[in-house]
């Protein structure tokens, strides 16, 4: 859907983005991550043809621009307007007409929990509402690839998350989404795909389940650890911890994660659950900029 090779822009003496190579397939929910400065935006404003690159080339398949839907970071709406009559207005310039538009635009406005204040001027709305009308105007066409840029800023929490339930739902309609944002808590719930981003340059890319990579920890679920097995469970190694119903197992020795299982299984304890635990998005972030 997203396609950048070798794409380079630079701001006077400071490099934005070097030589980013990038992939963003069809349908997939994509967390641009990085801190202020790190080329997020640099990259949303190439994607969209307001600004061009120095080097390199970024292209959205064969989607004209009113196929894409965008929320900008900062919005300027203006203020006169009514919130009912500017979407509108805004749904007329992407082509809609007659009862097509009138459809669209009664649908969005509930979507965002706008269509009671619809009357109302932009220029006393608050932040949280500016930002839901920003979202609306980005999915007022149905586009089949919405670049959201920081969308739960001014939002209060029980909007953050219709916000994110509005995603995965967008999600299984097969819209392909380009979320980019500081907060690591939404993409590791929202994205499947991620790329972060430092100092204009590319540190991890690829399916979330790839970025975090699984770690040499196991960790045991069982229904509780009889007080018996403790002393015996310490003989097995320093890699060896239990927390009441958990047994971890850290390190790469597998001859300990069968003995520990061997022991409990012989001590009559209901096993029920194994798994092998992956490095959180915020380790492999707080990695990616120190690199």
């Amino acid at each position: 859907m997203i396609f950048a090779q070798r794409l380079s822009k630079r701001y006077g003496a400071t490099l934005a983005l070097d030589r980013l190579d990038l992939t963003v397939p069809s349908g997939a929910v994509f967390g641009l991550l990085g801190p202020n400065g790190s080329g997020k935006t640099t990259f949303i404003k190439l994607l969209l043809g307001l600004i061009f690159p120095d080097a390199g080339s970024i292209e959205s398949g064969a989607l004209a621009a009113r196929q894409i839907g965008y929320l900008p970071e900062r919005i300027a709406l203006p203020p006169r307007s009514r919130i009912g009559e500017y979407l509108r207005l805004c749904a007329y310039l992407d082509g809609l007409r007659g009862a097509a538009l009138d459809d669209a635009v009664a649908a969005r406005l509930r979507q965002v929990g706008l269509d009671q204040v619809a009357s109302q001027r932009i220029g006393s709305c608050s932040k949280g509402m500016l930002q839901r009308l920003g979202l609306a105007v980005a999915l007022i066409g149905d586009p089949p690839l919405l670049v959201l840029d920081e969308p739960m800023e001014g939002l209060d929490p029980a909007w953050q998350k219709t916000v994110r339930d509005l995603t995965g739902q967008l999600r299984r309609d097969g819209k392909t989404i380009l979320l980019s944002t500081h907060r690591l808590s939404d993409v590791a719930e929202l994205c499947d795909h991620v790329a972060i981003l430092s100092q204009g340059q590319l540190k991890r890319a690829g399916a979330l389940t790839d970025v975090l990579p699984l770690r040499e920890r196991v960790v045991i679920e069982v229904d509780r650890v009889p007080q018996l097995l403790a002393g015996e469970l310490a003989t097995l190694g320093s890699g060896v911890a239990w927390y009441d119903s958990l047994v971890m197992l850290e390190g790469p020795g597998v001859a300990a994660k069968r003995d520990v299982l061997q022991l409990l299984l012989q001590a009559g304890v209901d096993v029920r659950g194994l798994r092998q635990e992956r490095m959180t998005l915020e380790e492999v972030y707080l990695e990616a900029m120190r690199a």
